[in-house]
């Protein structure tokens, strides 16, 4: 029996308690034997996400019988003694706000910097031709190639072992040629940078190769490039050579992504997708995979200078509707951090397919990158399926994921107000609105109501895919704000003028609705009246890890309303061949609601 799986698992830091009573009840063990083995195998190092890391987490946002689209946030650290190899884009340095990489911590801690990045000249070099440094610097540096020092300008000594270092002003360009440039060469150009002295008031290595060739330059390490570097401390022997550097940390970037279909030997990469996360210095980091197969186990694991941490697992959807399929849902997640922990591992244990989520997901109100972290910690130690598999996720926008957290149905802000949640979600170019299908049986659509897009904008768009989806026999609608909520705030009224007709004429399965803090089921309704037939039923209201709220005593008096209780809550939904299974299920699993609906549209074998 492979243990590996179960120590992931419970050796992280949050939900260890309940991922180790879910692997027991798995496997048989008790949970005495499971921390018997925890205590005993922890000090081995478990493989996870280094602590400057979150997530990583699932997102389906285009066709999920073929892709997946992985994301994790990388915290960004003042540099400072013992720090660790970062990446960023040349020039590197302070005082002249010209760098591209500001070293903030640099002045009065350390006078050294290095960095280091892998080359190829090109094959269309001529023979004879000359790599060359561009350079501008303050006040000194040491260049390597592949391991050999091959130019110094301005210091004695190397390393933490300098002695004088002569002051130089890095006011023009400046060229030297570092050896030949052979067609299709491959290597390691590192350099060490030094000032003058810890309280110089600026420091500058901005460096660029090429190869001259006729008296003509030719880029091999553009200007501007990214490269690696280590500020605020010593770097380990061989750091500028091929061999001390190691395979996969050669090209200079903090992370590798490489996957795998589970039980296959070879291991595939995928290029990663890099931005700032939000208005911080933090980074989002993204692996988009496409061309998988339906109904298909994978691993994957981020590599980091080197260092593979994972694997983790996802699960591609399959290609045909499979009777009894699940998948849960709901919003306003995080109130607090024990809330949204215990509400994640229920959802895992549900074992669904995917989750839909609908808003307010880090409460971070467009401007608290630590709520998002927790948030990505939480679902990635959490949201776990019994047999390790992570969870994937379908996401809309809330008003909590923007500032000002207002909802404003004819004035919305742009998306420029959610900065954390468009940096870290992919398919977001052109707003939140979005449909998901899988395959011809089922299709998801999610609407922006009224946060970073108004609501009659959406009118149109919405229109147009829910009729170009009448031949799919299953289709649900998320959003965040409620327009049939249960009293405890005012309905959404343009959403009922705008939206509901549509989704009356198109025959959508259920409307899943959030923000109130609350659970509600309506009954089958059309234009607000209970029409068992041709009713729509929306179901909510975003309670998934939040304090509740009371509902009012009159409720009943909505008549549209079938139930509605102030409960934590995620909705699971089963996906049979002739009807839905809708069930409101709290944390520790109790079932207090349920209802069935027939499946609206035909189709002989439900696609």
């Amino acid at each position: 029996m492979e243990f590996r799986i179960i120590f992931e698992l419970v050796a992280l830091d949050h939900c260890q308690r309940g991922l180790a009573s879910r692997q027991s009840e798995n496997l048989n063990f008790p949970d005495a034997v499971i921390r018997s083995l925890l205590l005993l195998f922890l000090p081995w190092g478990i493989s996870a996400l280094h602590a400057s890391e979150y997530g990583p987490i699932c997102e389906w946002h285009e066709d999920p019988t073929t892709t997946m689209s992985i994301h994790w946030v990388a915290a960004s650290n003042d540099e400072r003694p013992g720090g660790e190899w970062k990446l960023g884009a040349a020039g590197f340095g302070y005082g002249d706000d010209d760098d591209q990489t500001v070293l903030k911590a640099m002045r009065g801690k350390y006078r050294s910097v290095y960095i280091r990045r892998a080359y190829e000249v090109p094959a269309k070099a001529p023979r004879g031709a000359e790599l060359t440094v561009g350079i501008r610097y303050d006040d000194a540096f040491i260049l390597y190639r592949d391991g050999k020092e091959v130019l110094r300008k301005g210091v004695e000594g190397a390393g933490a072992s300098i002695g004088k270092v002569k002051k130089h002003e890095a006011e023009v360009w400046e060229y030297f040629k570092i050896g030949p440039a052979n067609p299709g060469q491959k290597g390691v150009i590192a350099i060490e940078g030094h000032n003058e002295n810890i309280d110089s008031s600026d420091f500058t290595l901005r460096p660029r190769i090429d190869y001259r060739a006729k008296g003509k330059l030719y880029p091999v390490i553009r200007e501007g490039a990214s490269w690696a570097y280590l500020a605020g401390g010593a770097p380990g022997a061989g750091w500028a050579s091929i061999g001390g550097i190691g395979g996969d940390e050669v090209a200079a970037t903090r992370y590798k992504f490489s996957y795998r279909k589970k039980g296959e030997r070879e291991w595939s990469s995928a290029r990663i997708r890099e931005r700032k996360f939000g208005k911080t210095e933090d980074l989002a980091f993204s692996a988009d995979l496409r061309d998988l197969k339906p109904a298909s186990r994978y691993e994957f694991q981020i590599i980091r200078w080197g260092r593979p941490m994972g694997p983790w697992e996802f699960e591609t959807a399959p290609a045909r509707f499979q009777d009894g399929m699940t998948f849960v849902t709901g919003g306003d997640m995080y109130g607090t951090r024990a809330w949204l922990d215990a509400m994640n591992l229920r959802a895992g244990k549900e074992d669904p397919l995917f989750a839909l989520l609908g808003g307010d997901l880090a409460y971070a109100n467009g401007s608290n990158g630590g709520r998002w972290r927790d948030w990505l910690e939480s679902w990635n130690n959490c949201a776990v399926a019994p047999d390790g598999r992570l969870i994937p996720m379908v996401v809309a926008i809330g008003n909590h994921e923007v500032k000002g957290y207002q909802y404003r149905p004819k004035n919305a802000p742009g998306r420029e107000d959610a900065p954390f949640f468009y940096s870290l979600f992919s398919g977001k170019s052109e707003g939140a609105n979005f449909t998901v299908d899988f395959g011809n049986y089922l299709s998801l659509v999610g609407v922006d109501s009224g946060h970073t897009a108004n609501i009659a904008a959406q009118t149109q768009w919405l229109g147009r895919v829910l009729g170009n989806r009448l031949g799919i026999p299953r289709q649900f609608v998320c959003y965040h704000r409620p327009a049939w909520g249960t009293g405890v705030k005012g309905d959404a009224t343009d959403i009922r003028k705008e939206w509901s007709p549509l989704f009356e004429q198109f025959k959508v399965d259920c409307v899943f609705e959030n923000d109130h803090h609350t659970y509600k089921r309506t009954h089958p309704i059309v234009g607000g009246e209970r029409s068992d037939k041709d009713g729509i039923l929306y179901m909510g209201d975003g309670s998934w890890g939040v304090k509740t709220r009371n509902i009012p005593k009159d409720w009943k008096k909505r008549t549209y309303l079938a139930e509605a209780q102030a409960l934590r809550h995620l909705i699971k939904v089963t996906l049979k061949k002739d009807e839905f299974l809708y069930e409101g299920m709290t944390e520790d699993g109790k079932i207090f609601d349920k209802t069935t609906r027939p499946l609206r549209r035909g189709g002989a074998d439900n696609r």
